[in-house]
């Protein structure tokens, strides 16, 4: 995979085929060293998301971020986490994304 700028990365993220989304967020989660940015764009894939799986992988980039990074911006993200935690569908990736936090995040 090339190099891409935060501004083709917006673009991919918006694609409306799911997996050009997808391999933009896994693009980002690992290849950008801004967490708050990727951050940002976890919870647009999250919120906005229009697939199951590319808000699903929104949430697991969140726990990578905590990993990679140690650190996170609670006030953004925990409201959006615990929204998450009452979808049957996204629950359980909100809980493992709550566990990383907690464990990577002093």
């Amino acid at each position: 995979m090339s190099e891409y700028s935060k501004e083709e990365l917006e673009i991919q993220l918006n694609s409306a085929d799911k997996d050009v989304a997808i391999d933009a967020l896994m693009y980002l989660c690992f290849n950008i060293a801004d967490p708050e940015w990727i951050q940002g764009k976890c919870i647009e894939a999250i919120e906005n998301g229009k697939d199951e799986d590319v808000r699903g992988l929104g949430i697991t980039c969140i726990g990578h971020v905590a990993r990679m990074h140690s650190q996170i911006n609670r006030g953004k993200l925990m409201p959006v986490l615990e929204k998450c935690l009452k979808d049957p569908t996204l629950s359980g990736r909100a809980e493992d994304a709550l566990q990383d936090i907690e464990m990577f995040i002093k």
